[in-house]
């Protein structure tokens, strides 16, 4: 999320090493916890924590659910399932949000979120959230492309970039990288072992009924999409040597196709 020259200016200007086990809760070794791996966590006790956090889920789908999509999309990868919605716990607040990012996103990794308001990615529903948040980590640690259809915008250039400098394979690698901070990777971990903690038994209202919050949040998903494809039409600059005259027959041929897209789906 940073290049080069912020990263180094943010761990310069870091101070002095603070003794992170007097802050988190850090297992012996856990700079050498793989991304990869087999969940230590059961669904329950990730549930357990989700609902000591959380009492009204704003995503459109149950505790119950989300675990579940967690542990399907992660496990198909071979992506520790627990450690990954530990991560998404840590993005969103345990799905309260609160910062730049809305429930209606489903970004539950900070895909394209830079700070200053920018609210990044965006997916309709927590299925595709969750599974590009498990693309994303893939792009990070793995060689091997998805199994399923990319829908991580940008898997391309995070995983050329992990080509380029060397894959990401421990969680603790993503201090400074994935995030501008050197104790990313400690907060996860933390979550981790809350998770561990927590009774393996199912909370109360694990799967309570979505089903109409959801279809309010894909209606506002499409009216928030159609509105940033407006205004990326407003102000999309003129290429080289294009007239202005030029520019707007592009806008408009550009405006008429995600009509004509629109009225497509409609039908379908």
């Amino acid at each position: 999320k940073a290049d080069a020259n912020q990263t180094a200016q943010a761990k310069n200007g870091a101070g002095e090493k603070r003794n992170l086990n007097d802050i988190y809760i850090l297992p012996k070794g856990y700079k050498d916890i793989t991304i990869k791996g087999k969940a230590q966590a059961t669904k329950k006790q990730a549930a357990r924590l989700i609902a000591a956090n959380n009492k009204q889920m704003g995503i459109g789908c149950s505790i119950g659910e989300i675990v579940d999509l967690y542990w399907e999309e992660a496990e198909r990868e071979g992506i520790r399932p627990d450690l990954a919605l530990s991560q998404a716990l840590l993005e969103t607040g345990y799905f309260n949000f609160g910062g730049s990012v809305e429930p209606w996103q489903h970004n539950f990794c900070g895909l394209g979120t830079i700070g200053n308001g920018v609210q990044g990615a965006a997916f309709k529903t927590p299925q595709e959230g969750v599974r590009a948040h498990i693309q994303h980590l893939m792009a990070y640690a793995s060689h091997d492309r998805p199994k399923t259809k990319l829908i991580d915008p940008r898997y391309d250039k995070a995983h050329n970039l992990r080509m380029e400098k060397g894959l990401i394979t421990k969680w603790s690698g993503l201090n400074w990288t994935w995030a501008m901070g050197g104790e990313y990777a400690e907060k996860i971990i933390n979550t981790h072992q809350l998770m561990l903690r927590c009774e393996d038994k199912d909370p109360d209202g694990m799967w309570k009924d979505y089903k109409k919050q959801q279809k309010e949040l894909e209606r506002l998903y499409d009216k928030k999409m159609k509105e940033r494809e407006e205004a990326s039409q407003k102000y999309r600059k003129p290429k080289a040597g294009e007239t202005k005259k030029e520019s707007k027959a592009a806008q408009d041929k550009q405006r008429s196709g995600a009509v004509a897209k629109e009225k497509s789906k409609k039908k379908k």
